[in-house]
């Protein structure tokens, strides 16, 4: 048998591969997450449930009225309001599906730096949003062009408008995950995303006092002025202390925890 003596200070040949280890990049991590939103039948039918359920609403609003209420504004107001309900549960599920499925042993292992997951689920839950804010978009000028404007209803939809539809999806989207992020169990966390602002409308109801305290951190009066043209001279001061109550807040105290928790 031939045997290949190596001597010393020789160099060893190196064994060429197609590409050099490097860790993957954002946008890499990104796309792996909106697979992921995609994978299970939950997160295949919820998406295609905003859909659908967006199609049907603009139709429903167009054909009010024979069409002569079917302006671009009131259309795109009731179109963003399917995606505005499902949004947030698809962002629970993206976040808290990784804890129920125990895959974070699998991601935290191949990207030991949490952090970097959690910004690639963050910027999936952007896209998402973006998504579903250009279906709304696009079923608003379909139907309204096609069916309502023959009776004069077309109207006019700005850019700033536009925008704020924008934000109010993506708000809303980034709401559910940050409620995920914080509790980290699917079905605890819907429950609580859904529940708390009724009981929160409740205890406003039934406390007077807590009126002016609604005004500011209540997301159904903050956040849907945004798509209803009722702005007034605080309803941006009302929409940042909303978003850093429901959501700047519970996404620090879920991001700590998943960062230093061994799970």
């Amino acid at each position: 048998m031939n045997a290949t003596t190596i001597q010393p200070g020789a160099a060893i040949p190196a064994r060429r591969t197609a590409r050099a280890d490097r860790r993957p990049s954002l946008a890499r991590l990104t796309a792996v997450e909106l697979r992921k939103m995609l994978d299970t039948r939950a997160g295949f039918w919820l998406p295609v449930a905003v859909a659908v359920a967006t199609v049907i609403i603009a139709l429903v609003s167009v054909s009010q009225h024979h069409g002569d209420q079917a302006t671009l504004a009131s259309v795109f107001t009731n179109t963003t309001q399917p995606a505005a309900y499902l949004l947030p549960i698809i962002g629970v599920l993206l976040i808290c599906g990784e804890f129920s499925q125990r895959t974070t042993l699998i991601s935290f292992t191949l990207v030991p730096r949490r952090g970097r997951v959690l910004l690639a689920k963050l910027i999936a839950c952007v896209l998402v949003a973006t998504v579903a804010f250009a279906i709304s978009v696009a079923c608003t000028y379909v139907f309204t062009l096609a069916l309502g404007h023959a009776a004069g209803g077309a109207g006019k939809l700005g850019w700033q408008m536009l925008g704020q539809g924008w934000l109010f999806l993506t708000l809303q989207m980034l709401m559910g995950f940050a409620f995920g992020s914080l509790i980290l169990i699917s079905a605890a966390a819907i429950v609580t995303f859904l529940l708390l602002p009724t009981v929160w409308n409740l205890i406003v109801t039934s406390a007077n006092s807590l009126d002016a305290a609604a005004r500011w951190i209540n997301p159904d009066q903050t956040l849907l002025p945004l798509v209803k043209q009722l702005q007034t001279t605080t309803t941006w001061p009302h929409v940042a202390a909303t978003v850093g109550v429901w959501i700047l807040a519970p996404l620090a105290l879920g991001w700590a925890r998943i960062a230093h928790h061994n799970f």
